[in-house]
């Protein structure tokens, strides 16, 4: 059995360990976690609720800007009795958004660790290139150079957190939108 698991193990990180399965892992990775964190929100929350919610609160947010553009004083009247209101859809809102991360938050920050260590150079402790974008990045940025990434030969090489991110945030609203959780658009 022991045996196995090593195999396994050396199996996985000769596969999953350099571009282009490392990119190609961490994205399914993300899709997963991002799948499960909307599942949780759609079973978790009223959505229904909440989309209402947004649109008072963009109707409020259009009420005061016109308010505050034409200075009517009936209007700003009616803008600063509903602040409170408004105030408080928002409190609970975020509060929705939130509650199910909390019972999700420790098994994703396990994941991400255990990705981060994996792809984390076992010698000097620094990250590992997972993915190649084909433009230098860090010419236009280059603040970037060392901290979400560095530059390679075919471009710019980003570590294992900012490819995270990168690929996290543009599969998230996708994810979101196909699922029905967003809340806007």
């Amino acid at each position: 059995m022991q045996d196995i698991l090593v195999l396994l193990g050396n199996w996985f990180y000769e596969t999953f360990q350099d571009p282009p399965m490392s990119s190609l892992l961490i994205m399914a990775t993300s899709l997963f976690v991002t799948s499960i964190s909307n599942l949780a929100m759609k079973r978790f929350s009223d959505m229904r609720r909440l989309k209402r919610y947004q649109t008072e609160i963009k109707q409020y947010q259009e009420m005061t800007k016109k308010a505050e553009e034409t200075q009517n004083e009936k209007l700003l009247r009616k803008v600063r009795r509903r602040k409170a209101y408004i105030d408080r859809i928002q409190r609970e809102m975020l509060g929705a958004r939130c509650k199910p991360s909390l019972f999700f938050i420790i098994p994703f920050m396990l994941i991400f660790s255990l990705l981060n260590g994996f792809y984390t150079d076992p010698i000097t402790g620094g990250p590992e290139v997972v993915a190649v974008i084909p433009f230098s990045a860090h010419k236009l940025l280059p603040f970037l150079d060392g901290y979400i990434g560095t530059a390679v030969a075919g471009g710019f090489g980003l570590y294992f957190t900012g490819f995270y991110m990168l690929v996290g945030l543009g599969l998230g609203q996708i994810v979101q939108r196909m699922m029905g959780v967003s809340l806007t658009g």
